[in-house]
């Protein structure tokens, strides 16, 4: 009886990309080579949302803070501005008492001098003199509107035009001209007022419209307060001299006003209007 020889089974080894076969015949050695799967990256996260809240948060608080030190600043200096503005008013007051303590001084050699032509109704005239003429001339409510007025040196000084309609009027003077006048509540729409040398120096426009007016001259503090510039050409005026202008209500300007090279109406407390 025949022996039955049992075959003997492939035994397989396996190694890292490789295995060996035992066939009992010998060795038969297949390569294999098997991908690895990649363990994912992860990658670690630079700010966690904790620290991006806080950095949101702390940054919120310093603009706040920022914004309220610009406030303050501002406060400052709008008080500031509105005491220069008591102090020059009262010095104007003072010396306006003087004048009316002292009564009428009647000079035969200087034009219009001391002239009260308050109310009247002058629209379209022309009155030139070469003279120091229209000093402390009362033009209180007169309808002046495309009138003009001419004088020399000195003239217009301490003269009166509140509540004047001075509409498209034209105005010129001198070397030291408009000096101390007051235009409180006029309406110089329009406008044209014209000085050389030191004139306008502490002359007032309070609530005096200005829109669309040609200004030129000193304007060394001149009170502004509640004034209406839009539109107006401040551009002939000294940046210093302007700076210097005083006023308790800021006076407004638009995106049409003229304004000397250098001044920013911002920074001096200005507001502006659309």
């Amino acid at each position: 009886m025949d022996r039955i020889r049992s075959q003997p089974k492939p035994v397989q080894v396996k190694m890292n990309g490789c295995s060996t076969e035992n066939t009992g015949k010998g060795k038969v050695t297949n390569v294999e080579f098997r991908a690895r799967s990649a363990t994912p990256f992860r990658r670690t996260p630079l700010f966690s949302l904790r620290i991006f809240v806080f950095l949101l948060m702390s940054s919120a608080l310093l603009l706040r803070f920022i914004s309220f030190q610009q406030r303050v600043e501002s406060e400052r200096r709008l008080r500031e501005q509105q005491l220069r503005y008591a102090q020059q008013e009262l010095e104007r007051a003072r010396d306006e008492l003087k004048n009316q303590l002292r009564g009428p001084q009647p000079d035969r050699l200087r034009s219009f001098w001391e002239a009260d032509l308050a109310g009247s109704k002058l629209e379209g005239m022309t009155i030139a003199s070469n003279s120091n003429a229209f000093q402390r001339a009362s033009f209180r409510k007169c309808n002046l509107e495309g009138a003009t007025l001419e004088g020399g040196g000195a003239s217009f000084q301490s003269a009166r035009f509140d509540a004047a309609k001075l509409v498209r009027a034209n105005l010129k003077g001198g070397v030291a001209s408009f000096q101390g006048a007051s235009f409180v509540g006029a309406d110089l729409t329009g406008a044209t007022l014209a000085g050389e040398g030191s004139s306008f120096q502490g002359t007032t426009f309070e609530e005096a419209t200005l829109i669309n007016a040609n200004l030129s001259g000193n304007f060394q503090v001149v009170n502004f307060s509640g004034a209406k510039l839009e539109g107006a050409d401040l551009s002939a005026i000294e940046r210093d001299n302007l700076a210097s202008c005083y006023f308790n209500d800021p006076p407004t300007y638009d995106a049409r006003t003229k304004f000397p090279l250098g001044f920013d109406p911002i920074e001096h407390l200005w507001r502006r209007v659309e």
